[in-house]
């Protein structure tokens, strides 16, 4: 053998006596006619899982669907019973204009504003709704909303003075700031007139 020889592999499958010897090839080949089958089998148990996705992903977007239509119709339940508990208080509202077409009394009317603002009122509480008190109270960003500052005898600064539109809230939440009058404190006296 030559210098070059030795790092040359063997012809016909023959090892050089320094090569270790090489493992056995481990795949065994199936006899003929199994291949086919083993990978029919492969096949349809592939078919068989895309099958599976496409009906999990078909049951997904069904119940995605009626998920919707269950928040939809629960939506509409909700605002028709609202509708349903305000009625009545529309129905005062004409029975009073009504009555004061006929008969145009200062305290019959002001007596049937009353009640329609009081069912109102009961209705909204009925569906989570309660007015948010505000006069005398310490302002709160989160609950007023500050329109005015006034000079206050009666109110310390920084507390509501006047509340200029009602606010709401909603199981504890705000859904509309009160409009106040913030106290600017006791009024300052004028500075004397220069003669």
């Amino acid at each position: 053998m030559t210098r070059g020889d030795e790092h040359r592999p063997h012809r016909h499958g023959h090892r050089h006596p320094d090569e270790p010897a090489r493992p056995a090839d481990q795949t065994q080949t199936p006899p003929p006619g199994e291949t086919g089958s083993a990978l029919d089998a492969k096949t349809r148990e592939c078919q068989e899982l895309i099958d599976q996705l496409q009906r999990l992903a078909a049951e997904y977007a069904n119940y995605q669907k009626r998920t919707e239509r269950t928040l939809q119709d629960e939506r509409r339940v909700g605002i028709r019973d609202m509708v349903l508990d305000l009625l009545p208080a529309l129905d005062n509202l004409d029975r009073t204009l009504a009555a004061a077409k006929d008969k145009p009394s200062l305290d019959a009317l002001l007596a049937g504003v009353r009640v329609v603002r009081d069912q109102m009122l009961a209705a909204l509480q009925k569906n989570g709704v309660t007015p948010i008190e505000a006069a005398g109270q310490p302002f709160n960003p989160e609950h007023h909303e500050a329109v005015a500052l006034l000079p206050s005898e009666s109110h310390p600064e920084g507390n509501v003075a006047e509340e200029v539109q009602k606010g709401y809230r909603m199981d504890g939440r705000t859904i509309r700031a009160t409009r106040v009058a913030v106290s600017s404190g006791e009024p300052k006296p004028e500075p004397p007139a220069q003669p």
